[in-house]
C-alpha cells in the first residue's frame, strides 16, 4: 500500500530495491540533482514536470506525462514534479554501459 509522497519499497526480479513515490493532485516534489542519469517513469495517473537550470544545454521545458511515460533526468538535473491527479511514479538509475 501507498502513502502519499512516499517510498514504497518493491523488489525486482534482480533484486534491486526502487522507491515509488505517489503525489495527489497539486502536491509537489522536487527531485535533487544525481550524478548519473536517471530516468523518472510514470505508472499511474498525470505528472507535471519541469527542469531547474538548464537541460541538455538547452532552455528547460515543462512535461506532462501519462501512465506509462519516461522522462530522461541527465546528470545534474534537478526537477520539480507535481500531481495532475493521484500520480505514482518510480525514478530509476540508469544501468551502467
Amino acid at each position: 500500500m501507498e502513502r502519499d509522497m512516499s517510498m514504497q519499497q518493491s523488489q525486482e526480479s534482480m533484486g534491486r530495491v526502487d522507491p515509488v513515490w505517489r503525489l495527489v493532485r497539486g502536491q509537489t516534489l522536487r527531485l535533487q540533482a544525481a550524478r548519473n542519469t536517471r530516468w523518472l517513469r510514470l505508472r499511474e495517473g498525470r505528472l507535471w514536470v519541469t527542469a531547474e537550470g538548464r537541460l541538455g544545454g538547452q532552455i528547460p521545458e515543462d512535461w506532462w506525462l501519462a501512465a506509462g511515460q519516461s522522462l530522461r533526468l541527465p546528470a545534474g538535473t534537478e526537477v520539480l514534479a507535481e500531481g495532475w491527479s493521484v500520480a505514482s511514479f518510480e525514478v530509476l538509475e540508469e544501468p551502467a554501459a
